[in-house]
């Protein structure tokens, strides 16, 4: 039985596309009529554009080309990133009824390739910790992670091949975990940011979800980047259980041992790396330039509308307050060794295997998760993917999180197809 289009990868409904098998017109109202079955449920989305969607789409359809990687697929945009026509409300009553009037230039840059924005998705208040309404397609009761919580939990229910995530702390990898879809999570400062929410400027970084490792390719070609020519050789893996090892839930680290053993047997040149304890201030590090630098940020909406701010993100700008120019300063030192360090390790490995997350998403939607195993790349801006393998206790989906040097963002991408391939 053929799939639905709305549960086609992006880059299998790109290639049905390109043979005429698939019009632009009918992934957009397969997107659409899944929407309209489970939103209800899901909460997915905070705007919608099925009219703007269905007009792009048919212009689209009456090209005699494709206009570029990304030729009639739907996008959902993370509401604190901007778009022309439709809202963008952080998550907040601050900006319930605010329209940009012009597109973020991360939007700008897919649909020049030719993609379809559907609408906004759910964000957490303005991607920080306090929850929105959105939950895990695979649970309901369970929390589909956050902040890119309505892009992950949109791509995992299929209502949409790809969906937008930004990552501060643990926003993309950690919400793909949870919902058991390919999480990306870019080199620092890979992509335009311009017309998305600050956080904390030094840590934001753009990212998305989607279906399969290989549309990651489509995402980056659209932004001009050349796919990394297939692997000649099996990988050189170094299997980072990290300093917090023994916070993620036992079900989850012998998961991620399984996953090491399996790319084992596969070919791969499997061996631990310690990673040194110098390490373990970086938690306190990441946390103290993301809540100084999100004082400055958050000083008009603090100043004018405190009364509007959650209490968990008056509490977290309250934290930055404390913080002393000499412990920021402190905190960036740090940031600097761990990355000469690294330096050193991608001598002997290809790239790091670690947790995506501590294990299955939490049950309840208050709470959106630890990004206890995500903070530190965060700091120090590697590129990140959260491949999806195997299902905890619940059955929910669990996860492996790739970690790649600076800027190999592209041949990380081609070593995640070959780890999905060996993993599935």
């Amino acid at each position: 039985m053929a799939k639905s289009p709305n549960r086609l990868s992006a880059s299998e409904a790109v290639l049905r596309m390109s043979q005429k098998r698939l019009k632009a017109r009918d992934l957009v109202e397969a997107c659409l009529d899944r929407i309209e079955l489970r939103e209800g449920q899901v909460h997915a989305w905070e705007a919608l554009d099925a009219e703007g969607a269905r007009k792009r789409a048919d212009l689209l359809d009456r090209r005699a080309r494709p206009v570029g990687p990304l030729h009639g697929i739907p996008l959902a945009v993370k509401d604190i990133v901007s778009t022309k026509t439709m809202p963008t409300t952080c998550g907040s009553p601050i900006y319930r009824d605010h329209v940009a009037g012009r597109d973020a230039a991360c939007v700008t840059q897919l649909v020049n390739a030719g993609a379809i924005v559907l609408g906004k998705s759910v964000t957490t208040e303005f991607a920080g910790a306090h929850a929105g309404k959105t939950h895990n397609p695979h649970n309901l009761r369970h929390t589909p992670g956050g902040s890119s919580s309505g892009s992950a939990a949109s791509v995992a229910d299929t209502m949409v091949p790809i969906g937008y995530g930004t990552q501060t702390s643990g926003s993309v990898i950690r919400p793909g975990a949870f919902n058991g879809v390919v999480a990306y999570k870019g080199t620092f400062g890979w992509a335009d940011t311009t017309g998305i929410k600050t956080y904390a400027k030094s840590l934001d970084t753009l990212g998305f979800f989607t279906r399969t490792a290989n549309d990651l390719a489509l995402i980056r070609a659209a932004y001009g980047h050349a796919p990394a020519d297939p692997p000649l050789h099996a990988p050189r893996i170094g299997f980072c259980r990290t300093l917090w090892w023994d916070q993620a839930e036992p079900y989850n680290r012998k998961n991620i041992e399984l996953a090491a053993r399996t790319l084992r047997a596969g070919g791969a040149k499997v061996r631990d790396w310690d990673m040194p304890e110098s390490w373990a201030p970086l938690i306190t590090a990441h946390n103290r330039v993301m809540t100084r630098e999100a004082t400055r940020h958050y000083g008009p909406e603090r100043a004018r509308f405190p009364h509007l701010l959650s209490p968990g993100l008056t509490a977290s700008l309250e934290v930055g307050d404390g913080v002393t120019s000499s412990q920021y300063a402190d905190a960036m030192k740090r940031k600097r060794r761990a990355l000469a360090d690294l330096a050193q390790v991608w001598e002997r490995f290809d790239f790091l295997l670690a947790p995506a997350a501590r294990g299955e998403a939490p049950a309840g939607l208050g709470y959106t998760g630890d990004p206890i195993f995500n903070r530190f790349w965060t700091l120090l801006g590697t590129p990140c993917i959260a491949l999806p393998f195997n299902a905890g206790p619940f059955g929910l989906p669990l996860s492996v999180q790739l970690v790649a040097p600076l800027r190999d963002d592209d041949q990380l991408i081609s070593w995640a197809r070959w780890v999905e391939a060996r993993l599935s």
